[in-house]
């Protein structure tokens, strides 16, 4: 017999596996498209044997667009300004692995091992955030058929090709989705995956939100019990204490804890004003290659000093590096030639709005409380679709909705919504599962029991809803990985 999170892990599992056979063969069945995209300089002086031949031919099609970037930040660091657009942790964490791999397979030249050492952290990463997404959607949902739904869902996300090529995407939503989880049960150990969440992406630091958001409703929580527990007399005196003492108390501790998850955050804007805003005698030397290619494309090298953002009262280079590299601004985006990649974004968009009306609709009380404190004035709740516990989720849902429309390149918001919010998967779970005042229990099947690889997507009898929810899913996934691999536009 399989439980439930055996199953899902083998098909996380396979789910990478057909990414990476899929990947490699559309890369050889159809060339690369020339497009107008960054390719790190080649150093035309390291060795390439057979065995790095072997590494580009399997797995070039995973180091495409981003993917150059943070090969390139691995190999060399942050040598060209536009870089501070990309956080540090992911290359990092390649550098470090790829050594080890170097010392395990010698066969292999520092590229082939960064490359390398890029797909299996995301490999790693995937999988154990599948899992932890499980975990989350159990204590959310309070359904772990439906929990289950979902970590199957996310298996095939839209964004699939993502999780699996040199991007951040895996490794964010697995220290997302666990500060999450340790947010909910109040761990002060959640300050470790916050933190590193916000050295992984920009919107990492939107994550804190859940950790300040359940340090509030447990000291509601409390209040809540204390109150009750006393007469109407002693009310008041307990008010003052608890202004006296412990709510100052709750709130200098959540204040510090704040600050400890936002240090990793502060010290990386100090080290990007160093590099590159101050000018220094003992600079590092960079490779021939790499300041010929920065002359050639105009690019602004380290401790160059001449950038704008360096005379900010707040030098922060993230903002003014998207605006100049990328043109990522207010509403930049709405322009005519852009209507297909509004297209491309608009099934996401619209599963993620679906979720917030449908969820306000049933659950309007919670946006007065903000769901601090239980208010018992729900009715008929069994045949509620949604459960109230996702009230924070849903507000952070619909903030980095709301962002994508407004700020990012809109193509982009489906690997960005699908790799940080779980929304996108509790929605579609919920709309396959949803029959008021009857529980769903396909995965309680026998049958579904006894194997490791069947699951609820080969028993369910569709709606046409549920069938254009998995064309979804499982079109991107396929199309995503044709035109990405190929160097085609892509989210």
């Amino acid at each position: 017999m399989y439980g439930v999170k055996k199953k899902i892990f083998w098909f996380a599992i396979i789910s990478r596996a057909l990414i990476l056979i899929l990947q490699f063969l559309f890369n050889i069945i159809c060339p690369d498209h020339n497009a107008d995209a960054f390719r790190s300089p080649q150093d035309i002086h390291e060795y390439v044997s057979n065995y790095d031949i072997m590494i580009k031919f399997i797995f070039d099609g995973l180091i495409r667009w981003d993917g150059e970037y943070f090969i390139h930040i691995a190999k060399y660091g942050y040598t060209y300004e536009n870089m501070l657009a990309f956080y540090p942790l992911y290359p990092a964490t390649i550098r470090i692995t790829a050594i080890i791999i170097r010392k395990i397979f010698f066969v292999l030249n520092v590229h082939s091992s960064l490359v390398v050492a890029a797909i299996l952290i995301n490999y790693v990463c995937f999988v154990k955030s599948v899992s932890i997404l499980f975990d989350l959607s159990k204590i959310v949902l309070k359904n772990t058929n439906i929990a289950y739904k979902a970590a199957i869902l996310y298996c095939i996300s839209p964004a699939n090709i993502f999780f699996s090529a040199a991007y951040t995407e895996s490794m964010f939503a697995y220290f997302t989705f666990y500060s999450m989880l340790k947010s909910i049960q109040n761990n002060i150990y959640t300050i470790i995956p916050l933190g590193l969440s916000t050295l992984v992406r920009s919107n990492g630091i939107i994550n804190v939100g859940f950790l300040i958001y359940f340090r509030f409703k447990s000291i509601f929580n409390r209040l809540t019990v204390e109150i009750n527990s006393k007469d109407k007399i002693s009310v008041i005196k307990l008010c003052n204490l608890v202004i006296e003492k412990r709510f100052i108390q709750s709130m200098f501790l959540l204040f510090f804890i704040v600050i400890l998850t936002l240090f990793p955050f502060i010290i990386l804007q100090i080290y990007n004003y160093v590099t590159f805003c101050k000018i220094t005698l003992n600079a590092p030397i960079l490779p021939t290659h790499i300041i010929d290619y920065a002359t050639k494309n105009n690019l602004v090298l380290q401790y160059n000093a001449t950038s704008t953002w360096c005379r900010a009262k707040i030098p922060i280079a993230y903002s003014y590096v998207q605006e100049k590299y990328w043109n990522v601004s207010f509403l930049n985006y709405y322009k005519l030639k852009q209507i297909p990649n509004f297209i491309l974004a608009f099934p996401i968009l619209y599963i993620m709005i679906k979720c917030i009306i449908e969820f306000y609709s049933e659950h309007k009380m919670h946006f007065f409380s903000l769901g601090l404190i239980d208010i018992k004035y729900e009715k008929n709740t069994s045949e509620k679709k949604y459960p109230a516990e996702m009230f924070v989720f849903v507000i952070h849902g619909l903030f980095l909705t709301v962002f994508c429309i407004c700020f990012v390149h809109i193509q982009v918001s489906t690997r960005l919504l699908c790799s940080a919010s779980p929304l996108v998967y509790w929605y579609c779970a919920l709309s396959l599962s949803y029959v008021p005042q009857f529980e769903n229990v396909i995965y309680k099947d026998e049958e579904n029991l006894f194997s490791k690889w069947k699951i609820f997507l080969s028993k369910q009898k569709y709606t046409l809803g549920d069938k254009l929810v998995l064309f979804y899913f499982l079109g991107y996934t396929i199309v995503g990985c044709f035109m990405f691999v190929n160097f085609l536009p892509w989210t």
